[in-house]
């Protein structure tokens, strides 16, 4: 796809690119092939729901319009957050792109391979093309692209192109969809391309680091090894089914009759071969020819049932995994069995998890650098295209509240912040705000909140007990 990519720059924007990467497609193909084992999407999955977990997200709009649109796109992204994650981390990373049309912004989350870089300043890309949709009719396909460049003083253009596979350029107009776009934007005060790159944390052992490489990268040898052994595993109980050997002479015709039809000279009774096989196993067939004395008096079936190796085969099997999660750097309870651990000991369950948790930590970081690029994105978008009240940039701000249940038991975690609390050392804010989410002004407001509705509650108890005073007094009167 790169290359592709690399020729559509070169007849749509008249620009030449240097050669792309080949392998980064490879990652791509390699994650969505369905009929491989899967190793790698099963690492993937596993590593992005744990990424995610119970965490949370919050976005502080500070009451404008361009921070609730900011909170609104950003809060769609993150519900699909442990799939985009997922899938960062099997194919080596994914970029979001905003764009504008008919009036509003869109956000899509592509493959890396989409991507063509071309520039880049420090570890920003400022100069990158992306096919960013795809419009397929009854009988042709065509593609999106965007272009962004961003010069010395800022200043960013951004070109939008639609082109058959071929590369031919045709109207922006052939997918309703895309004719609001202009073919050309122009932004000043910008200092990076408007989109946000994910990129898994696997170190792709190179001094460039542009696109990113999947989790399994340089293991490729161990998941071989393992697949190769599940084969002998499948095969292992494929040869030890039980096979039942039936006498040659019976598969020498085509029923056990004689040759003139007396059954009473067959020495089996008149059952067909057929008949034989559906009174002993229907479906897989059992039955291997076997020379045997039939008419001497001998039993004319043989069995064959070999005993299975199954604890050497999953002892090697369990060996082969393991290997797997240590060439990606993970813990044990990726693709084999988790420990069994005493959450009560925090030191002790760190350091059997930590170096998942440490990947998981490192893709946190690079999601909260890819979603701070997106707001900026659409930061920047809804202040050129006047979506939003003019003058708001940067009116926004976004927290997380990453969930580390991985390492530490919960309930160690809240013993520890109650004494903390009961020390002086945090407030009651920061320990709703750890129990229930959100900011930590919202968890103040909260407290003040409860706190006004126990004083209501407590002067009403009041207020009763003294006209229930009142009355019994009057009553004791009369």
């Amino acid at each position: 796809m790169l290359e592709r990519i690399r020729e559509f720059v070169r007849a749509l924007f008249r620009r030449r690119v240097p050669p792309q990467p080949a392998e980064v497609d490879r990652y791509a193909e390699q994650y969505e092939d369905i009929s491989t084992s899967g190793i790698s999407a099963v690492i993937a999955n596993k590593l992005g729901m744990l990424t995610f977990g119970d965490s949370t997200c919050t976005i502080d709009d500070q009451g404008g319009e361009r921070g609730a649109l900011i909170k609104e796109l950003l809060e769609r992204v993150w519900a699909d957050g442990p799939s985009i994650a997922a899938q960062a981390f099997g194919k080596g990373g994914k970029v979001f792109v905003p764009y504008v049309h008919e009036g509003h912004i869109d956000v899509q989350a592509i493959d890396q391979n989409r991507m063509l870089v071309a520039r880049m300043d420090g570890d920003r890309i400022v100069e990158a093309t992306l096919v960013i949709d795809r419009y397929v009719t009854a009988d042709q396909a065509y593609l999106l692209l965007a272009d962004y460049s961003v010069g010395q003083d800022g200043v960013q253009t951004i070109q939008y192109a639609a082109c058959e596979p071929g590369g031919r350029r045709v109207a922006l107009d052939i997918n309703p969809a895309w004719a609001s776009l202009p073919e050309l934007i122009t932004i000043g005060g910008t200092d990076r391309a408007l989109i946000g790159f994910l990129r898994c944390p696997r170190d792709n052992r190179r001094d460039t680091h542009i696109h990113g490489v999947p989790i399994t990268y340089g293991v490729e040898a161990d998941i071989a090894e393992l697949v190769e052994h599940m084969r002998w595993y499948r095969r292992e109980y494929k040869l030890g089914r039980m096979m039942l050997g039936m006498d040659a002479q019976l598969w020498r015709r085509p029923d056990a009759r004689s040759a003139s039809g007396d059954a009473a000279r067959d020495p089996y009774g008149g059952v067909t071969i057929d008949g034989l096989r559906k009174t002993v196993q229907d479906g897989d067939d059992p039955f291997i020819p076997v020379d045997s004395m039939v008419l001497g008096g001998q039993t004319p079936w043989q069995t064959y049932a070999p005993q299975i190796r199954a604890d050497a085969m999953e002892l090697r099997y369990n060996t082969l995994l393991r290997r797997v999660e240590k060439g990606c750097g993970l813990s044990q309870g990726i693709l084999t069995e988790r420990q069994q651990l005493n959450y009560a000991n925090r030191d002790e369950v760190r350091a059997a998890q930590y170096d998942t948790f440490a990947t998981i930590r490192a893709m946190r970081d690079a999601w909260e650098d890819a979603a701070a690029d997106l707001a900026y994105a659409i930061d920047v978008l809804a202040e050129a295209f006047g979506l939003t009240p003019a003058g708001a940039r940067g009116q926004y701000e976004i927290e997380y509240d990453w969930d580390t249940s991985l390492i530490e038991s919960s309930t160690e975690a809240w013993a520890q912040l109650t004494e903390l609390q009961s020390l002086g050392g945090a407030s009651k804010a920061e320990l709703r705000q750890w129990v229930r989410g959100g900011t930590i002004e919202e968890a103040e407001a909260d407290i003040q909140r409860i706190s006004e509705e126990r004083a209501q509650d407590a002067q009403l108890a009041v207020d009763r007990m003294m006209a229930q005073g009142g009355s019994d007094a009057e009553s004791a009167e009369e």
